[in-house]
């Protein structure tokens, strides 16, 4: 990996533009993976422009990000909006910049104007699958089958008209090739950028904020407060582990947070447990160096970045098994994986107990968030995006 704020000589310098129904401010997991990518193409010495939506009635361009006026879809799902789907000038500046590449991340209004702007210009349309719709069903349709159904039939009529799909795990190409995709599938991980999360002591002011006890395991679960993310899972699994000194950190916000909180009231576990709320970006790393372990019982993942952040800074991992963490979480050496409550009990109990696993396995994961670094994430999109030049073989590459 380049050191941090090195700028990476491109071979081929390329325009690309990123297209996404959401950006900043907004933070998940598609976001995340989306600037990390801009970063890194930008040190690679790419020219990279962003096209999404905006909160206001007029579209504005910073120079790099196009924002376009948007509805509210909070509907659909929480935070969702959506954009304006014609806008001829911001068109006609995009045409005349003449990108080599359209890269969409979202299956919406951005993924159309990626597919217009392809039609035009000749160029290559890659589209990385980032959400896993049959897992939030719940938000849009009440019943689960056929809406399952309807999100097979929508991502195989939406990716089908693309050059090239990324899938960010081998379980999300799996998936599509179920769907019927029959575009090339590239499988390249998401990346994080290892300058940022490393190991490193806890802040000692952000322990005392949080009234946090010291030398009780700090056990830290991060991520949206949603259904999908099983969070309840968790705190119902933590409480069987009640015999032994924890304390949990749950960072985060979301549609479940007030039923999170009375479940910890209901199980006598408010003592234990500690709610942060939304976690602004910059201090993410932070909460990570507070851990001795990081929880999760999510299986609606196929990026896993917080897995990533979590071994990067050196925190074992304990987790639902699922197939989005084949190569990332391994049993034994950076964490555990479980299938069964009383799985997750008896890892839980073993990781509590024993300081020097822990160091063990933390040493594990740093290792093994060496292999997904941002620049290796980066060359592997870009040799996606050379594949699908070859596929289209009209793109014009940067002199």
């Amino acid at each position: 990996m380049s050191r941090p704020g090195a700028r990476r000589r491109a071979v081929r310098p390329r325009r690309v533009l990123l297209l996404s129904d959401c950006y900043r401010p907004t933070v998940n997991g598609v976001v995340t993976s989306i600037d990390e990518l801009r970063k890194g193409l930008i040190e690679a010495g790419h020219d990279v422009r962003v096209l999404t939506v905006g909160p206001v009635r007029r579209t504005t361009f910073d120079g790099s990000v196009y924002r376009l006026p948007s509805v509210d879809a909070r509907h659909i799902y929480p935070q969702a909006r959506l954009g304006r789907p014609v806008d001829a000038e911001t068109f006609a500046d995009l045409v005349a910049w003449r990108p080599d590449v359209l890269h969409s991340h979202t299956e919406f209004v951005a993924f159309w104007w990626a597919r217009r702007l392809a039609h035009r210009l000749g160029a290559p349309h890659v589209h990385t699958y980032h959400t896993l719709y049959a897992d939030y069903t719940h938000y849009f349709f009440p019943h689960q089958r056929t809406g399952r159904a309807l999100c097979a039939g929508f991502a195989r009529q939406t990716l089908n008209r693309t050059t090239t799909v990324i899938a960010p795990t081998a379980k999300v190409e799996q998936l599509l090739r179920g769907y019927d995709v029959r575009v090339p599938i590239a499988v390249v991980p998401t990346g994080v950028d290892l300058s940022r999360f490393t190991p490193g002591p806890p802040s000692q002011t952000l322990r005392d904020s949080l009234g946090l006890t010291p030398g009780i395991p700090v056990i830290l679960s991060l991520g949206r407060l949603a259904a999908e993310k099983s969070v309840t899972e968790v705190v119902d699994l933590l409480a069987r582990v009640r015999d032994e000194p924890w304390q949990l950190v749950v960072a985060g916000d979301g549609p479940q947070a007030g039923t999170l909180r009375q479940q910890v009231e209901r199980l006598g576990l408010n003592d234990r447990v500690r709610f942060v709320g939304a976690v602004d970006p910059a201090h993410v790393p932070d909460y990570y160096r507070l851990a001795d372990v990081f929880v999760s019982a999510s299986r609606s993942e196929t990026q896993g970045l917080t897995f990533l952040e979590a071994l990067a800074s050196g925190v074992p991992v304990i987790c639902r098994d699922d197939g989005s963490l084949d190569g990332v979480v391994l049993d034994g050496y950076n964490g555990r994986r479980y299938r069964e409550p009383e799985e997750f009990v008896a890892a839980m109990t073993w990781l509590l107990r024993d300081p020097a696993l822990r160091r063990r396995w933390s040493s594990g994961a740093v290792q093994t968030a060496s292999g997904f670094g941002r620049a290796a994430f980066v060359d592997a999109v870009c040799a996606t995006y050379d594949r699908a030049r070859g596929c289209v073989g009209t793109a014009r590459w940067a002199a």
